[in-house]
């Protein structure tokens, strides 16, 4: 996903509104692969502020997810904020600046005098996994799956006693509380 710079970089405090959109693949996560429902939306603004560009702007987009409830894959809309500073490589010229620059390189974007797009691929994947929900659920009413046989809730009751106690625990069903609290 690519960014045209070339207008904005040539003064301090010029801006620039852009819209993308691009068909992303697949995402890596948790050992899985997640498809995209559809293209990733950003709608950013661009401003040179001198040695760093900083584009701010929203990302929109819906990943197709397996509900961790009942497992049934289902739509996930995004919306995501974006904020990334690009750093002029040119323009650090010390040996200290260069060094603090190296360490700080996974958190912070980097281009050159000459360069007129740039790539902001890798910021909007990682603004995405940030707001990557922890358990995706369908929606707030998903019954699950039954935990004896399996059975998906949501499209009906299975008929499975679930009233089992643990057998660690079945001998406190002996104690007579109502007798219990009269002494």
């Amino acid at each position: 996903m690519k960014v045209y710079i070339g207008d904005v970089k040539k003064e301090v405090g010029l801006t620039s509104q852009e819209s993308l959109s691009k068909t992303f693949p697949p995402l890596s996560f948790g050992g899985e692969k997640i498809p995209f429902a559809q293209p990733v939306q950003v709608d950013l603004t661009v401003t040179n502020c001198g040695s760093e560009l900083w584009l701010e702007g929203k990302i929109k987009t819906a990943f197709i997810l397996p509900c961790s409830r009942c497992l049934e894959p289902f739509i996930y809309q995004v919306e995501a904020p974006l904020k990334l500073e690009y750093r002029n490589l040119d323009r650090i010229t010390r040996a200290s600046d260069i060094e603090a620059e190296a360490k700080s390189a996974d958190d912070m974007y980097y281009y050159h005098e000459e360069d007129a797009v740039i790539d902001i691929q890798r910021g909007v994947v990682e603004a995405l996994l940030i707001h990557f929900p922890m358990k995706p659920v369908c929606s707030e009413e998903c019954q699950g799956l039954c935990p004896i046989c399996g059975a998906n809730l949501n499209q009906g009751q299975c008929g499975c006693k679930r009233s089992t106690i643990d057998p660690r625990l079945a001998i406190l069903g002996k104690i007579d509380l109502e007798k219990k609290l009269k002494k």
